[in-house]
């Protein structure tokens, strides 16, 4: 009985250490296609609950020199699907917005960078289904070129 029980309890410790998710800077600059090694979160708030993975991710990240972008980064304003998406409210506490919710300044002077994670998508570049399905699972970047400021988002349902 006693072995049973250390058995029982070792699965549970892993089953919670493989389900913790870690973000470090040089890994969301990898997912969002940035190449820069002067980054540092400043700022980042995780809700997913580990369990079945649902939840949001957000990070202000602050670079001390210009980054190199991809060819998938596009000049902003957002699509109206993006626009969609950022203006919902979330209600837990207090509908606030996306941009409210993380205190994300309206940016002008910048680019957006989109990936659509979810398994039915076809290009993981286009948001035109994003809003036609029943869960979203995508990752969204706004760089703010004036203030060289990141903003990641990952929403998944």
């Amino acid at each position: 009985m006693i072995y049973t029980k250390k058995i029982l309890f070792t699965f549970i410790i892993i089953f919670l250490l493989v389900g913790c998710k870690e973000y470090k800077v040089s890994t969301i600059l990898k997912n969002i296609e940035i190449n820069n090694e002067t980054c540092k979160i400043v700022k980042q708030s995780d809700s997913h609950d580990y369990f079945h993975g649902d939840g949001e991710y957000f990070a202000k990240i602050k670079c001390s020199k210009e980054s190199n972008l991809s060819n998938n980064w596009k000049k902003l304003p957002l699509t109206k699907p993006l626009e969609e998406v950022t203006k919902m409210a979330n209600c837990s506490n207090e509908c606030k917005n996306f941009y409210q919710r993380y205190k994300v300044p309206k940016i002008t002077n910048g680019y957006y960078y989109f990936n659509d994670r979810h398994y039915k998508s076809t290009d993981k570049f286009d948001d035109t289904n994003l809003n036609n399905r029943a869960s979203w699972n995508f990752t969204l970047a706004l760089f703010d070129i004036d203030n060289n400021v990141i903003y990641y988002y990952e929403m998944d349902t």
